[in-house]
């Protein structure tokens, strides 16, 4: 009939899809049923609308060039009473430009160049307490080590003790991250229910704790090479971050450095062992380029294929698998009309393995796909589609931390992989536990194991 405009194609939440956004086990199987109805496709419920978009120039369309029409949207809401208004949170676009810039000359070249010997020091450490036949749950493993480093590149502290105290709090809370859809979550956690009690004194804790460093730093007379410390000095044209911007920065910088990456380099360790022809072409590269020398940051270009596993691995097991936004103004998505309070879903988890964009292999963990015909690592050579590849978002929302995650993954993987391969211990229904980052459920336990063949002498 003229005059009407048309509607995405439709899946009714039920019972069974709100427990799958709750378990956070089930939620990758609910967004996949919903992407197979259409590129893009609509869940509805009582409350709820939700559109996910399955086609990457869509995907950009929303997230870089219709941007200005967008928040951040219904999830992030739990996420803003735990970190507060830092970068990953803020909704006004005005005061997150001016953040941005306020924030960005901690993560120049020369800052970085100090931050990859910080990296390459705390895998050493790493390297050092392990044991060959030792079994250990690769991801806490990973962790302890992202952990040290965000401890002494963010805090400048060679303990890790109060940057564990606010990530604790922090991993506790995400576990329940599904809460966020819920409508009026926030007046829920403002009753003395225990749960809420218990959520609460956590965010007092992790506060009250990155506050008391942020004012040790301002207080200390001898200057630290830190990224708090650049924060607190940080100045252009006069303007400066207030005491409470400093700390909700940090605690959005904390879990950023910390919970992706070690992620990201479990499931590495994961892929490269189903891999063993990847493992060893990683092995002979870093023989190749760094024989007995310790990786520095300007190796990281000199390593392709090792840039291109973890690349690999981002996209078949993205740290960020899903990214929110919620239309402020009616736009137009694939022909659609998306009304004002839409949500819309963008999942690097399905378009980064649709075989439409990825081809037939798309599922196959390829590190080569990565490599191009002068054999250097470039992001075009998988000849996907641009947006087809998004780990770490995209827009003027993209991860300010994006280089630092990369260096951070290429670095300590290299300077474990020299000397250790961990095998996968057998019978273990490994899944995934899919809340903010994409989570190996209930853990990956891996026997360390010394390379089949030294890689150096």
């Amino acid at each position: 009939m003229a005059g009407i405009e048309p509607k995405p194609p439709q899946m009714r939440m039920r019972l069974l899809g709100l427990r799958a956004i709750l378990d956070r086990r089930r939620s990758i199987g609910l967004f996949e049923r919903l992407s197979s109805h259409g590129d893009v496709a609509e869940l509805r419920g009582p409350t709820i609308r939700l559109w996910l978009i399955s086609d990457p120039t869509l995907a950009r369309e929303v997230l870089v060039d219709n941007g200005r029409y967008m928040s951040k949207g219904r999830g992030v809401r739990l996420m803003q009473i735990l970190l507060g208004q830092g970068i990953l949170t803020n909704e006004d676009p005005v005061l997150h430009k001016r953040n941005r810039r306020l924030i960005n000359p901690a993560f120049a070249a020369s800052a970085m160049r100090r931050y990859a010997d910080v990296m390459v020091a705390a895998a050493g450490r790493a390297d050092d307490r392990w044991s060959a036949g030792e079994i250990v749950e690769i991801t806490d493993e990973m962790g302890r080590i992202t952990l040290d480093i965000v401890s002494r590149t963010l805090l400048g502290d060679d303990t890790d003790r109060d940057a564990k105290v606010v990530i604790d709090s922090v991993q506790l809370a995400l576990k329940r991250f599904g809460l966020g859809f819920i409508p009026g979550i926030e007046r829920l956690l403002n009753t003395p229910l225990p749960p809420a009690v218990k959520l609460k004194s956590m965010i007092t804790t992790m506060r009250d704790t990155v506050g008391r460093i942020v004012a040790d730093h301002r207080a200390d007379t001898v200057r630290r090479d830190d990224i708090v410390t650049a924060l607190i000095e940080a100045n252009v044209d006069g303007d400066t971050l207030s005491e409470e911007q400093v700390r909700d920065e940090t605690l959005t910088l904390m879990l950023a450095g910390f919970e992706t990456t070690a992620n990201a380099l479990a499931w590495t360790w994961w892929l490269l062992d189903r891999n063993p022809d990847a493992a060893a072409k990683l092995r002979s590269e870093i023989d190749r380029v760094l024989g007995d020398e310790r990786a520095t940051y300007d190796d990281i270009e000199r390593l392709p294929y090792a840039m291109a596993v973890i690349a690999e691995t981002m996209r078949l097991r993205p740290p960020a698998w899903i990214i929110e936004r919620e239309v402020r103004e009616p736009v137009m998505v694939g022909g659609y009309r998306a009304p004002a309070g839409t949500t819309l879903l963008m999942s690097p988890w399905i378009i980064q393995r649709d075989p439409r964009w990825w081809g037939s292999d798309a599922e196959t963990y390829r590190p080569d796909r990565w490599i191009n015909a002068e054999g250097k690592f470039d992001h075009a050579a998988p000849g996907a589609p641009r947006g087809a590849y998004f780990p770490f978002g995209g827009g003027t929302r993209i991860c300010i931390g994006e280089q630092f995650a990369w260096s951070e993954a290429v670095l300590v993987l290299v300077t474990l992989a020299r000397k250790w391969a961990p095998v996968t211990q057998p019978n273990q229904d490994i899944k995934m536990w899919a809340a903010v980052t994409l989570r190996p459920h209930p853990g990956i336990m891996m026997r360390l194991t010394p390379n089949p063949a030294p890689v150096s002498a």
